[in-house]
């Protein structure tokens, strides 16, 4: 999977994710015989057959380990709210993993732990763990304990929030864990953030065990905000 490389910072990464060229990177992983259709598609900011595959992806989850098998490129099962499906991988860079999910739609994925979203119904905006170097993420330590947050999100009057958390990651012994197209032993991580106002959030991660990559996970992303659901069908490591 070709990778291309930019110019670190959170500002940077929030500016990365530009519908026009992940539209045009997207359009790519749907085939030769769509691509100049696709591509048209992105030029007129009209609907291509890329978006369609995309929202008949994420319309319905039955078949879903047979469609995943089919697609020889990344795939993630993904579950946002009003989204749920299969989604492709459009691009990577520095870490960081771009998912269009239709409707001008993304989700980013960092480290393979949750980014950033765009176009959902609440989208956050960033994330950043402030003790820790950009290479790395709590579930990369091999014995994880607390960890900082910072999330900025909007909020549903369009306006950003920012706030910060203690996290803290418990992980257990290795298990089996199904995901669309195979069954892993994995660390089931058990996440909680305490926020600065008081609130708490829950979240769960399936780690490998040697890698220490994420396979799966599931959290709230910021108290009173909408829970992501991602786990991967085909890997691009």
């Amino acid at each position: 999977m070709p990778s291309a490389s930019s110019p670190s910072g959170s500002a940077t990464r929030q500016s990365r994710p530009r519908a026009a060229l992940l539209c045009l990177r997207a359009a790519f992983f749907v085939g030769s015989a769509l691509l100049p259709l696709a591509i048209a598609g992105c030029a007129s900011g009209g609907a291509s057959p890329m978006a369609a595959l995309f929202s008949d992806a994420l319309s319905e989850e039955k078949g879903l380990a047979d469609r995943a098998a089919g697609i020889p490129y990344a795939s993630l099962r993904l579950d946002a709210g009003d989204r749920q499906g299969l989604v492709v991988l459009a691009a990577q860079a520095n870490g960081e993993t771009y998912w269009p999910t239709g409707n001008q739609g993304l989700v980013t994925l960092r480290h393979e732990g949750l980014h950033t979203t765009v176009g959902l119904a609440q989208n956050l905006l960033d994330t950043a763990f402030p003790a820790l170097p950009d290479t790395q993420a709590p579930w990369r330590q091999q014995d994880p304990t607390t960890f900082r947050l910072i999330r900025t999100w909007q909020d549903p009057a369009g306006l950003p929030r920012r706030m910060a958390a203690t996290g803290r990651l418990a992980c257990g012994e290795p298990e089996a864990h199904a995901l669309p197209l195979a069954t892993l032993t994995l660390e089931p991580c058990e996440m909680t953030l305490q926020w600065a106002n008081g609130e708490a959030t829950a979240g769960k991660l399936w780690r490998d065990p040697q890698s220490l990559r994420l396979w799966a996970g599931e959290e709230q992303a910021w108290p009173d905000g909408p829970t992501l659901e991602w786990e991967v069908a085909r890997q691009w490591w």
